[in-house]
């Protein structure tokens, strides 16, 4: 974040001048992914879709005909379009590329939903002598600078929310279930909100609420775009640094970082050593070497 099946769909990609690896797999084998991967040229992009926990996996109604695996691919998609011209910015992009996927339900499904379809944004792009990246919500972009310890970029926005906490229900009881709900309601609510967190869902605003920057060619060396499925074996079950967590997708690849965090979630199948709403989650990690 066992090889038992869970590492497949691959989706290797390269640019034209950062060397790029990336995997990308579902909660379990045949299962839709509800992360997304893609490149352009000199430009990366990973997305996460927001999804519920396993309690409530089939008994959401995000009054959308479509869904989230059609959802990250359109935006990905028309996120690489808008942003292959390094002359826009990268909030422009996204702006233009959520805008683009909103005119794509065609007035089929409700946008003003609080449950509709919304995704988490990585981007990174090479741009003449710079190296521009765009963190939307809670995935996350490590950058080796050449310091003693990497960077971290994300939007802790929304592990600022004061959820309802799961106390002691047991995974799978009724009172679980019940938390569950009234938790993935609460984070509806406060999508795209002032006091909330903001998300890419059918608002092109939330693009200027991510955070932004660069920095000089010369600084980077590494980098790694992860969605919180990926990261687990740092954030979640604190097996691993993340310097140690960039040390392993480059010397093994983004494969065994997501086969170890299969095998740490499977030596726990209740959750009940580290509480999660989702026992596996969808796991993408883009490794780039510069």
């Amino acid at each position: 974040m066992q090889r038992r099946g869970f590492v497949h769909r691959r989706a290797r990609v390269r640019l034209n001048i950062v060397k790029v690896t990336g995997v990308s797999t579902p909660t379990r084998p045949f299962k839709e992914n509800e992360d997304w991967l893609g490149s352009g040229p000199d430009m990366v992009v990973v997305l996460d879709g927001c999804g519920v926990g396993d309690a409530l996996a089939a008994d959401v109604d995000r009054r959308c005909v479509h869904g989230l695996p059609w959802y990250v691919k359109t935006l990905g998609t028309a996120l690489l379009r808008s942003g292959a011209d390094r002359a826009t910015p990268l909030p422009d992009a996204l702006a233009t590329a959520i805008a683009d996927t909103a005119s794509a339900h065609r007035g089929r499904c409700d946008l003003r939903h609080p449950a509709t379809p919304a995704s988490t944004v990585v981007v990174l792009r090479q741009n003449r002598e710079a190296v521009e990246y765009l963190v939307l919500s809670d995935s996350v972009l490590v950058v080796d600078d050449g310091g003693e310890e990497p960077m971290v970029l994300t939007d802790d926005r929304l592990n600022r929310l004061n959820l309802t906490p799961y106390g002691e229900a047991a995974p799978g009881s009724a009172e679980f279930v019940e938390i569950s709900r009234r938790r993935a309601d609460e984070l509806a609510r406060a999508r795209n909100r002032p006091d909330g967190f903001p998300i890419a869902a059918a608002d092109p605003k939330a693009a200027y609420r991510a955070l932004t920057g660069h920095l000089g060619r010369g600084r980077v060396r590494r980098a790694l775009l992860a969605t919180d499925g990926a990261t687990r074996l740092v954030e979640l079950f604190g097996k691993m640094t993340w310097l140690g967590l960039l040390n392993l997708a480059e010397t093994r690849g983004p494969e065994e970082v997501i086969a170890r965090t299969r095998s740490v979630e499977e030596s726990d199948p209740d959750s009940s050593k580290w509480r999660r709403g989702k026992v596996h989650d969808d796991a993408t990690v883009a490794f780039c070497q510069f």
